[in-house]
């Protein structure tokens, strides 16, 4: 049992690090060494977690970058009546309110859909699917906003929430890119008013 959680305690290390190292620096610019430098482990303990420098990446889509779209994303919007409400809340506090630093940065999942979809089939298949899962919740929470009433019954929501998630990435991009927050709020008045046009008035 102790070798176990030894063994998870490594994991979750050296996944911390690798992911801020990733997010900053790119997949394909960082090394090994690079974020073995950043742990308390030995190149040796790396391995013994995650034979290839591809094993890591395909771990940082799954146990990462998917937990925490769930937590970022669409669990605070079970604290309102209106999930809308919610999902433009969310966005104006985590994209509208985050430090310029913090922007140039960019989305961790975008950032890899651009970088290594491309490249690997491997990368893109497990980003498809947190891309997919992204969605696929946020049209629970739109189904559970049409059932009440704050959505038109003539919607699609899964259309509307794989909108809603492409304008996230978007968003993202074009802050990343320009280096501007100003245009978030051109983005957000435009992702408001397209929800005022789906409500039930």
């Amino acid at each position: 049992m102790k070798k176990t959680r030894d063994l998870e305690r490594t994991r979750k290390e050296i996944l911390d690090a690798a992911f801020m190292e990733v997010f900053s620096r790119g997949f394909q610019g960082v090394s090994i060494d690079d974020i073995v430098k950043k742990t308390t482990l030995t190149k040796g303990a790396f391995y013994h977690i995650f034979p290839t420098k591809l094993d890591l990446g395909y771990a940082l889509v799954d146990d990462v970058i998917k937990p925490m779209i769930i937590e970022r994303w669409i669990n605070p919007l079970n604290e309102y009546e209106n999930p809308l409400e919610g999902i433009l809340k969310q966005l104006k506090t985590l994209i509208g309110k985050a430090p310029a630093e913090e922007l140039k940065l960019g989305c961790p999942l975008n950032n890899l859909v651009q970088e290594m979809a491309p490249v690997d089939e491997g990368f893109h298949e497990r980003l498809q699917m947190a891309l997919n899962l992204w969605i696929s919740e946020m049209d629970k929470q739109l189904k559970r906003a049409q059932k009440e009433g704050f959505i038109k019954k003539d919607v699609n929501t899964r259309q509307v929430a794989h909108f809603v998630v492409m304008a996230h990435e978007g968003f993202y991009g074009m802050l990343k890119g320009l280096n501007d927050k100003r245009a978030f709020d051109a983005l957000y008045d435009s992702l408001r008013s397209y929800f005022q046009g789906i409500q039930e008035q």
